[in-house]
């Protein structure tokens, strides 16, 4: 009696365990289809524009500095200053000591802050901050 009760079991599993997998299938099935939909619509040729038409469009990336023919053109040059280091009356701009009141260009060096120096020039005044350096190469190690 025992025995044909495990048997009624065993075989009850074996039905049901069948039934979901049968379930299953078919839900397994219609997301194949929706992929398979997907996959057909990537891999569809498309048309662009022509070669002419796309030299013929503006560039839609934003142009932050001058391109070097811009600048022959015009006859100006950009400096740029970089603020290394601030030790008492003095600044290191560009890999130089400057003192206070004293040229760097057409700068003229006429204020030193905490974390910057102000420059002014004749029609111009620049704040220039001491720059941020995240690889630093200086380590420190306790024993």
């Amino acid at each position: 009696m025992k025995k044909l009760n495990f048997y009624k079991i065993f075989i009850f599993l074996i039905l049901s365990v069948n039934f979901l997998y049968a379930s299953n299938s078919d839900s397994l099935t219609n997301e194949m289809q929706k992929y398979d939909k997907i996959f057909d619509k990537v891999s569809e040729t498309r048309i662009g524009i022509s070669q002419k038409e796309l030299n013929q469009t503006r560039n839609p990336f934003v142009v932050t500095s001058r391109s070097v023919e811009q600048r022959r053109a015009t006859g100006r040059r950009r400096v740029y200053l970089r603020l290394d280091a601030i030790f008492d009356n003095r600044a290191k701009i560009n890999g130089r000591w400057i003192k206070l009141y004293k040229k760097i260009g057409v700068y003229k060096l006429v204020k030193i802050k905490k974390s910057s120096v102000l420059l002014k020039s004749s029609n111009n005044t620049r704040e220039i901050f001491i720059r941020k350096n995240n690889g630093s190469q200086i380590k420190f190690s306790s024993k």
